[in-house]
């Protein structure tokens, strides 16, 4: 008996029945992945031009980009918000961009709230949260795992080494380094 093999997303998300951890980061707004963490830090999507007005009533004020080959600086700056980039690669994440960018949402905190996202606002932004929650919330490796694969914000498992990345750390030498380095 032939049949055709649809292919299926490498996606882990969770139920909208599924019962949520309340301490995960609560949905914004679906349509942009946009998610609350803190009072001061959001992670998303790519954010577009329809959703500069919903980051502005967050009290957004800087924009912290993942992404290695597309910028979103002219919409930022058309909208009168702090940016950066850090791009990392997805398939190859470093220590130095992990640091980097945990150095410059502390630091762009002080701003204002801060939004935090990649191209799906799923792998690369779920790695740099997953470390804001280790190593300023004081999260476990488990727990900060457990949201990344599980929270409903569309990990791709392809990506195997963003969770071996957290698994093999050593979460008080990256404290050690993060401390030891200049702010930002």
């Amino acid at each position: 008996m032939g049949g055709v093999i649809l292919p299926t997303r490498l996606l882990h998300k969770t139920s909208m029945t599924a019962e949520r951890n309340p301490r995960w980061a609560s949905v914004v707004d679906r349509s942009g992945n946009l998610h609350r963490m803190t009072d001061s830090l959001y992670r998303s999507e790519q954010p577009l031009k329809g959703h500069i007005d919903l980051l502005k009533s967050l009290g957004v004020a800087t924009v912290i980009s993942f992404r290695a080959f597309h910028s979103d600086w002219r919409l930022l700056e058309e909208a009168a918000m702090r940016r950066h980039r850090i791009p990392m690669h997805t398939w190859r994440i470093r220590d130095r961009e992990v640091e980097e960018a945990l150095r410059h949402i502390r630091t762009a905190e002080t701003y204002g709230a801060v939004l935090i996202h990649c191209q799906h606002g799923a792998d690369r932004t779920g790695l740099v949260s997953a470390m804001y929650r280790m190593v300023y919330q004081g999260w476990s490796k488990e727990e900060a795992l457990d949201e990344l694969l599980h929270g409903g914000y569309g990990f791709h498992s392809i990506w195997k080494n963003i969770p071996h990345y957290i698994e093999r750390l050593d979460l008080a030498a990256f404290r050690e380094r993060l401390a030891a380095s200049p702010a930002s």
